[in-house]
């Protein structure tokens, strides 16, 4: 998964392909990044601001645990993800690509 770096056991760097202005917001994983779709247009931090919001929501983190490294003006972007808690690689993606 050269989408999803672990860089310590707490903190992830996820490499994502933003598209915006989507009928519907979905996470898709392709082989070696995810494509997010999501409603906002790029405007005015929108879609960042969205982005933000879904990864928070399907992970069940705190906004402040997660950081847009490079990429806040182009679609290709580099998260930094931290948790407070020792989470595995495996259950990590399954949260994160799970439709619900």
């Amino acid at each position: 998964m050269s989408y999803l770096q672990k860089y310590s056991d707490f903190v992830f760097l996820l490499r994502v392909n933003v598209k915006t202005n989507a009928k519907n917001q979905n996470i898709i994983k392709r082989n070696d990044f995810l494509s997010i779709f999501l409603k906002s247009k790029p405007v005015h931090n929108k879609a960042n601001k969205e982005l933000i919001n879904l990864i928070k929501k399907k992970l069940k983190i705190s906004s402040n645990q997660i950081q847009i490294i490079s990429g806040l003006k182009t679609p290709d972007k580099l998260i930094k993800i931290t948790f407070l808690e020792k989470v595995n690689e495996e259950e990590f993606v399954k949260q994160l690509i799970d439709k619900n």
